[in-house]
């Protein structure tokens, strides 16, 4: 009989093992969690604040010196509106100040290839007039 448990014991564990299937295998047990509790944070901030007022409280903690609190607001804004360039540019410059150059230059060079696209765009239509 004691063979038989074990033998359950072991299919448990593979069936928790194979539900994951998002990624979450990788994960610690304490990872996974936090990474819950961040998915909660993200409904919850949706469902509160719009990116208007997200983008208020990102520049007041600006103006504060509050890097790493402005980040926090920019990034909950991104969550929501993840291609809305001015919370792009936000947050790229908030890395800087920050001094994460790396990240910094990943969110700014899209953007800038943006401007430059835009801009050619305008050229090329101012001339068709």
């Amino acid at each position: 009989m004691g063979g038989q448990a074990k033998a359950k014991k072991r299919s448990k564990s593979k069936k928790k093992d194979s539900s994951g299937g998002s990624g979450h295998a990788l994960l610690s047990p304490q990872e996974k969690m936090k990474a819950k509790m961040q998915e909660k944070a993200k409904k919850k901030t949706a469902e509160k604040y719009t990116v208007d007022q997200l983008l208020e409280k990102t520049e007041e903690c600006m103006d504060n010196f509050d890097f790493p609190m402005a980040k926090m607001f920019c990034q909950r804004a991104l969550d929501i509106e993840p291609t809305n360039l001015t919370i792009l540019d936000t947050l790229g410059n908030i890395c800087a100040e920050l001094g994460d150059m790396d990240k910094a230059k990943h969110i700014s060079l899209p953007i800038a290839r943006c401007d430059v696209a835009a801009e050619r765009l305008k050229c090329v239509l101012s001339r068709r007039t």
